[in-house]
């Protein structure tokens, strides 16, 4: 949806890769089954992310096999199997595509609403298939984004009210039906992931949300003028400060694989921060 959260791929150890790749190619067989095959076009490293904690935090050990795909047919390609939380996260990630779609449609003008209104007609199915499973979840995430469409719609002068909404959505997804303790843990990962993504979202947008007269937080509070080094510092104090807050959660997983935990670590350590001053340093060029 996003694409920001994802493993910095030259600090990760060949087991680590192996591991990392393996989750995503088994979240895709499992958005295929969960919510229909058009569902995987809309597969993102960030739920590849969500599907790493969950696991994490569930404590499953999950199994691998070496199986050939649609999009892989010549080389067989390490992949995870089905497990209840890659289920969980192919569902919950139809449910928020719908429902940002949803949003797309009412925010977005010309070209860009006739896409979003004909990606909504596909992904009604999806979200029909994941609501039955998760149907607690599916009102959740439509009042938060509720929420945030209204934020928007008033054009609200301030960034952390739309991102801590945002976070909120993130938090419950995380979170959903984890037991008491790793759930506690789980929110406070996803609120403060959750932000990082909408504040980082909205910095890389900015130009073109002015361009196009769409709402931005940063143009609110700065009436569209470009940001001075003053500002983008202030902004990158809040994105490191919300990439500090979701670290406290993630020194509490009770990790029972390393390789698990190095790809984890290094996406917020390493990914992430490298993600942040790429929107802040648009030339940066990640080495060969």
């Amino acid at each position: 949806m996003f694409g920001y959260v994802r493993a910095y791929l030259p600090e990760l150890k060949m087991r680590e890769y192996e591991y990392y790749r393996a989750v995503y190619c088994g979240l895709c067989r499992s958005y295929g089954r969960c919510a229909g095959c058009l569902s995987r076009m809309s597969l993102s490293y960030d739920f590849v992310f969500l599907a790493l904690v969950r696991i994490a935090l569930a404590g499953e050990r999950p199994e691998f096999k070496y199986r050939r795909c649609a999009a892989h047919p010549a080389k067989k390609r390490n992949e995870m199997l089905p497990s209840p939380q890659l289920d969980f996260c192919a569902c919950a990630a139809a449910l928020l595509v719908y429902h940002k779609l949803r949003d797309d449609v009412s925010d977005e003008a010309g070209l860009r609403r006739l896409g979003a209104k004909t990606a909504l007609l596909f992904a009604r199915g999806m979200r029909r298939r994941a609501a039955a499973a998760l149907p607690g979840l599916d009102g959740r995430i439509e009042a938060g984004i509720a929420e945030l469409f209204r934020l928007e719609a008033k054009r609200v002068a301030s960034v952390d009210l739309p991102a801590e909404v945002f976070g909120g959505i993130v938090g419950d997804i995380l979170s959903w039906e984890l037991d008491e303790g790793a759930a506690v843990i789980a929110r406070q990962i996803g609120r403060h992931v959750g932000k990082w993504l909408y504040i980082a979202d909205a910095l890389d947008d900015y130009a073109d949300d002015i361009r196009l007269g769409r709402y931005n937080p940063f143009a609110c509070l700065y009436q569209n003028h470009s940001l001075g080094r003053a500002e983008l510092e202030g902004i990158r104090a809040a994105l490191t400060h919300e990439l500090m807050e979701a670290e406290i959660g993630f020194d509490l997983i009770n990790y029972n694989c390393d390789t698990l935990r190095g790809v984890i670590s290094n996406i917020i350590y390493c990914g992430m921060p490298r993600r942040t001053e790429k929107i802040m340093n648009p030339g940066l060029k990640d080495p060969a």
